[in-house]
Order: C-alpha cells, then structure tokens, then sequence
C-alpha cells in the first residue's frame, strides 16, 4: 500500500522543478501507509568545474519516521547520458539522538531585526560517522619516533541550509517550521 502524498508536499516537488515525478514515487514507496505531518522540499545547484550539479533532498516526517530522500544527478556513462540517483532512508523517531538549528541574523540594518537571514537544520541518529585523523605528535621537538594517529568521530548524518537572501523568506520560515515540528514530533515520544 502507498500513500498519497499531499498536494502542498506535490507542489513544493514540481517548484523545485527537479525530477518531481521521480521524487514523488521515492516518497511513496517509502512512506507506504504513513500520513505525512510535515516535509522541507531543498533543491540546490552546484558548480564542479565546467559541470552544473542538481540535487534535491526531501524531508517527510510521519508519526514514527523521518524520511530523508536525496536526488542526485548521476554521472553519464556511454550507455546512459542522464540519470538520476534517488535515496531514501526512513529513520524512526526514536533513533534520533539530536536535532541542531543555526540561526543567522543581519545586523546591517537591512533586514527586520528578528528575522533569520539563514538557518541550518542538523539532525542526527548516528546513521554516519565522520572520521578525521591526523598524525599523534609528542611534546619533544627532537622525537623520532611514528606516534601513531589520533582523531576524532562525529555524527555526519544530515545539515540543510536554508539562506533568505537564495532562497527567500518564505524559505527560511519553512524549514523553521519543519524543525519545530519534528522536534515536537520527538519530544511527543517521550510522554
């Protein structure tokens, strides 16, 4: 069974105008029977030389998940000159160990004071690791001796930023929105 997505969540898909279709059946095979309380449609462009890279991710949250979903142009190879690469994780709410918000406010004069000018949304269920080592030294300037490595590990799971001077106002609202919702959404499961 597949649920419907709703008609707000299908037009913030076609708005961002990248594989809309495509991003919309990721979601429903994903959610199955699950209601949809709250999603965040982000697309980005990025520039890797002369190469123009889209991407889209999609946040869906239901009741017990949070569904991440990742549209990624796929390298073109001789047998197919255009893909697109769709992931989708359905993590449970109670996997998720912290939710972060960064919030930018200008202080220029040229926005309303209060207002964000950017946010990030981190959140993490300790689905990846980043690792970053670098060589162990010692206190002693004359030591010869390969101390090793040392390092550190950081959850790496999900940040989306959000930028009111690219995205618009209405942007930036959305993804406070989505964040005061899914936190909500963790915070219920703990009554």
């Amino acid at each position: 069974m597949t649920t419907v997505l709703p008609a707000p969540l299908i037009a913030d898909l076609e708005t961002a105008g990248y594989f809309p279709q495509t991003a919309a059946h990721s979601l429903q095979l994903s959610l199955r029977d699950a209601e949809v309380l709250a999603h965040l449609v982000r697309p980005e462009t990025t520039f890797d030389g002369p190469e123009v890279r889209r991407h889209l991710t999609v946040l869906v949250l239901t009741r017990t998940h949070l569904l991440t979903s990742h549209l990624d142009d796929d390298p073109a190879d001789a047998l197919n000159p255009s893909q697109v690469v769709a992931t989708t994780e359905r993590i449970r709410l109670q996997r998720i160990t912290g939710t972060g918000l960064s919030q930018v406010f200008d202080t220029d004069g040229q926005r309303i004071p209060g207002r964000e000018a950017e946010v990030t949304l981190g959140i993490t269920w300790n689905g990846s690791q980043r690792v970053d080592l670098e060589r162990a030294v010692c206190e002693d300037p004359n030591c010869q001796v390969d101390h090793g490595f040392t390092g550190t590990i950081a959850p790496a799971d999900l940040a989306v930023r959000v930028s009111a001077l690219a995205d618009g106002d209405e942007a930036v609202a959305a993804a406070l929105r989505f964040h005061s919702r899914l936190v909500d959404a963790i915070d219920a499961l703990e009554d």
